[in-house]
């Protein structure tokens, strides 16, 4: 006979894969987007993109929305900022 306090809880899994937020993947792409986009036409001005969609991603988690989606807004703006800027830098122009 198995007491409720012996059952293994069905959230923890061992072995298995963790589970990501089905709002990470789409919001990684639109911040890549959006930080190549500010990093693309307004290169000083794209810092402000970004300090922005940290904003976001910081009051979205605060008020108990996907952290994973906010996670990855934030990573696919600093990834798309940076890369544009990484290119620039490599190409001469900045």
């Amino acid at each position: 006979m198995n007491h409720p306090a012996q059952r293994p809880d069905p959230s923890q899994r061992s072995g298995g894969s963790p589970t990501v937020s089905p709002f990470m993947i789409p919001l990684l792409f639109v911040g890549i987007v959006i930080g190549f986009l500010a990093g693309y036409f307004f290169p000083g001005w794209g810092l402000i993109a970004v300090a922005a969609v940290l904003l976001l991603a910081v009051s979205a988690v605060l008020r108990g929305w996907s952290r994973d989606g906010a996670t990855g807004a934030v990573v696919g703006v600093v990834l798309g900022y940076g890369g544009i800027l990484l290119v620039a830098l490599f190409r001469g122009v900045l």
